[in-house]
């Protein structure tokens, strides 16, 4: 059996399962609506056409919300790189990978994971194992993901690695 056969074996956990930085507590007073969440989960291939689906998801998704554009922009650039280290670094980049977006939004703040199917398998890259120059093109994409969020973080189970993050959002 293949590795792309046995998808079943690396379903992604539940990224909002994870714990939460700074969560509000629900005061009597407060209606449920006052502190109701939207969400969309979206599994894709993992392959290079990948990153440009999945920012594409995050625009679409954040778009239907009164959100500030640099919010949806910030999102969408944060989630991109998330996408593009799966691919890189985890078994969803390679032949029958996948990996799945969860968003959640609630009225302070955008929550964006990404899944993947965890480390990869097999020999590494002649390129990996090459050292690294510090002017590369390379290591910047969670520099960029901090820059762009409020928190950020990453946990890994048997055959998963999820990294997420997220951004405030700023009441006027």
């Amino acid at each position: 059996m293949t590795d792309s056969q046995r998808v079943d074996e690396y379903a992604a956990v539940d990224p909002f399962e994870a714990p939460m930085l700074d969560t509000p507590t629900l005061d009597a007073a407060e209606e449920l609506s006052d502190v109701a969440t939207d969400h969309t989960v979206w599994s894709c291939v993992g392959n290079l056409t990948a990153v440009r689906s999945i920012r594409a998801r995050v625009r679409e998704f954040l778009e239907k919300t009164a959100y500030p554009a640099a919010l949806v922009d910030d999102t969408e650039l944060a989630a991109s790189e998330l996408a593009t280290n799966a691919l890189l670094h985890s078994r969803s980049g390679q032949v029958g990978g996948i990996m799945t977006l969860f968003i959640r939004t609630e009225r302070d703040r955008v929550r964006v994971a990404v899944a993947d199917q965890g480390e990869k398998s097999g020999a590494r890259d002649s390129a990996s194992d090459e050292p690294r120059s510090e002017n590369g093109d390379y290591g910047r994409g969670k520099l960029i993901i901090e820059s762009c969020s409020s928190r950020c973080g990453e946990y890994w189970t048997d055959h998963t690695h999820v990294a997420w993050f997220e951004i405030d959002i700023v009441q006027e």
